[in-house]
């Protein structure tokens, strides 16, 4: 006998990526201005190890590329966002509060495990990847963690769900940049960046957004 099956998936966690590797013009102006910006000031130390990072002012100092760029991230978290009123949930246009910091990122730095405490979205544009292209190889990974923490292989970590994006639970999922690559996450989702290996400069702007 064969009975229909349904598989939901319950709280899940999400990761928007949307791909702007085709704004050659964009990502030559962000570059432009995150090198000028480098070589003005010292940076800041938070969660990176080694590395520059600027203030989180980027977008009053970054010019039409930046207002470009939030008018993406805008956009995007718009449509994934929903406000409960008086007929249930709805879609609002929300005065979101914007805070965003370059990085530039070379041979051996990286990020500590962190999330964003304070603000709902968080998120990272990656302007240049270093030559990583989205492949292994040469580090510099963010790597997201099960915000169930290693719980789901608490019975036998050898046995694994056989239902897509469940493989990984109690471990982490690791997204290898690309040009171009912008990534909108839950601020609280814990979350840190593997040292970069290549031999350039991998360059980004990390942003929250509150309410």
């Amino acid at each position: 006998m064969t009975a229909h099956s349904e598989i939901r998936h319950l709280f899940a966690t999400p990761l928007v990526q949307v791909d702007l590797a085709g704004q050659r013009a964009l990502l030559d102006a962000l570059h432009a201005a995150i090198l000028d910006r480098a070589a003005a000031e010292p940076g800041v130390r938070h969660s990176n190890r080694g590395g520059w990072q600027s203030r989180d002012d980027f977008f009053d100092w970054a010019g039409i590329a930046g207002k470009a760029l939030y008018a993406v991230i805008d956009e995007a978290v718009h449509n994934i966002t929903m406000v409960s009123g008086a007929n249930g949930l709805e879609r609002q246009r929300l005065a979101w509060k914007a805070n965003a910091w370059a990085n530039i990122n070379g041979p051996g730095d990286g990020n500590d495990m962190h999330c964003h405490p304070g603000a709902f979205w968080s998120g990272c544009f990656y302007v240049d990847d270093g030559g990583i292209a989205g492949a292994e190889g040469r580090g510099g990974a963010i790597e997201f963690y099960d915000p169930r923490g290693p719980l789901p292989m608490a019975y036998n970590p050898l046995v694994k769900m056989a239902i897509k994006g469940c493989v990984t639970a109690g471990l982490g999922e690791r997204i290898f940049p690309r040009s171009g690559l912008l990534l909108i996450f839950p601020s609280w989702l814990l979350h840190a960046v593997q040292a970069y290996e290549g031999d350039s400069k991998r360059i980004s702007v990390a942003f929250n957004l509150s309410l």
